[in-house]
């Protein structure tokens, strides 16, 4: 881990295409609120589960997934 490469323009100032911090922020939680409407999503279709435990089981390991793929695609 170099800290060098991720607090380089931070503040986007000498690359502006990326916008500014707030900017990004603003797009990061425009995408979490997308990616967390698919677990919302499949709570709809729990109605159908066999097995109740099932349905937890499901929501947790999803929720974990997406948080994972967001937090990966966020740090990337």
């Amino acid at each position: 881990f170099k800290l060098d490469i991720f607090t380089a323009d931070i503040w986007g100032v000498k690359n502006p295409d990326l916008g500014s911090v707030m900017n990004q922020v603003r797009n990061m939680m425009l995408v979490t609120v997308w990616v967390f409407i698919g677990i919302e999503g499949a709570s709809v279709y729990s109605a159908r589960a066999q097995k109740r435990s099932d349905v937890g089981r499901a929501t947790v390991i999803g929720f974990i997934g997406v948080l994972a793929l967001l937090v990966l695609v966020n740090v990337l």
